[in-house]
């Protein structure tokens, strides 16, 4: 596995920091029943902070709606990739309240947290997506794992150039020339920096090498630290696998997995 961040991006934000967490050879199919309890805590306790806590008040959201702002282009519908999966889930919230309010509720899966609205109202993919979508509700940054299983193809975080390609729930498009992504080759799998995830490098049940990055600024840093250092230790715990950490910034710009 090998992740390169374009030092031209430093250019522009030179406090970037990436974590990063690499893992090879796990089961991605099975049910994991710590990561399950995991973001169903992670959902309630992102549920009543969204009503206490106001995206737009969290030091760390305002730095990368900051960053978007700095790049321009990225248009009023680009969003962070943890505010998508927080909307998600206050969607999610509305729903289970008026299906309870009309008396039209399913029964809480065995398992719930607490019976409470809410833990069960995001979306379930498979375990490492499940764990990277807690992280980002919980802590309120943005994660990405990518299926690294083409190992010859280097992820890199680069700007848009002319022949990528990316695709998306809308099919396939060209990013702007200029643009930030994290990408294999020529095909992109974010756009904007840390918003859309699209079909390149997507985690599925049948994934079995993961690369998983925490993009974040200064303001961030130690949460996000934190953050990488927990995600280890989980997918460690759950998965059995060697997890290898990693930090990238101005003057690590690169990392290749020793594992």
């Amino acid at each position: 596995m090998k992740l390169t961040i374009d030092p031209t991006i430093f250019e522009v934000f030179p406090d970037l920091n990436v974590g990063v967490v690499a893992i090879k050879g796990l089961d991605n199919l099975t049910a994991d029943r710590d990561i399950e309890a995991f973001l169903r805590h992670a959902s309630l306790e992102a549920g009543l902070l969204l009503s206490l806590k106001p995206l737009a008040s969290d030091q760390g959201v305002r730095a990368y709606r900051a960053a978007l702002a700095k790049l321009g282009g990225a248009g009023e519908d680009c969003v962070p990739a943890m505010e998508a999966v927080l909307r998600e889930l206050g969607e999610g919230i509305a729903e289970e309240k008026a299906a309870a309010l009309s008396g039209k509720a399913e029964q809480k899966a065995p398992g719930s947290v607490s019976g409470l609205v809410g833990d069960t109202a995001l979306r379930r993919f498979d375990p490492v997506t499940d764990l990277v979508r807690g992280a980002e509700i919980q802590f309120r940054l943005p994660v990405f794992a990518f299926d690294v299983g083409r190992e010859e193809t280097p992820l890199a975080l680069r700007r848009a150039e002319e022949g990528d390609v990316f695709t998306g729930e809308g099919g396939p498009s060209a990013p702007e020339a200029g643009e930030i992504i994290w990408a294999f080759g020529k095909e992109a799998a974010v756009r904007h920096f840390f918003c859309e995830a699209g079909e390149a490098g997507r985690v599925t049940g049948e994934t079995r090498n993961v690369l998983v990055v925490l993009p974040c600024f200064a303001v961030n840093r130690r949460k996000a630290m934190s953050v990488r250092n927990e995600l280890a230790r989980r997918m460690k715990d759950s998965f059995g696998r060697a997890a290898e950490s990693a930090w990238l910034d101005k003057g690590t710009p690169e990392f290749i997995s020793e594992i």
